[in-house]
């Protein structure tokens, strides 16, 4: 459920004690990027998916359900 995303990747980036800056250096996009997926207004390609998933040190499952 993709409106589930956003509350995920915003729940596992604090908990992670990363910022929305931080988190768009480490993936090379543009910190509005990650604003966006947060507010489910768009979402990542599955590379960066990946890459959140290695960061966040968390599963498919932890940022999709």
């Amino acid at each position: 459920n993709i409106s589930m995303f956003g509350d995920n990747l915003k729940n596992l980036r604090i908990a992670s004690n990363i910022t929305q800056k931080e988190l768009a250096k480490m993936l090379n996009v543009s910190y509005k990027s990650i604003s966006h997926w947060e507010s489910n207004y768009s979402e990542p390609s599955f590379s960066l998916l990946t890459k959140l998933k290695n960061i966040l040190k968390c599963s498919y499952e932890d940022l999709l359900e």
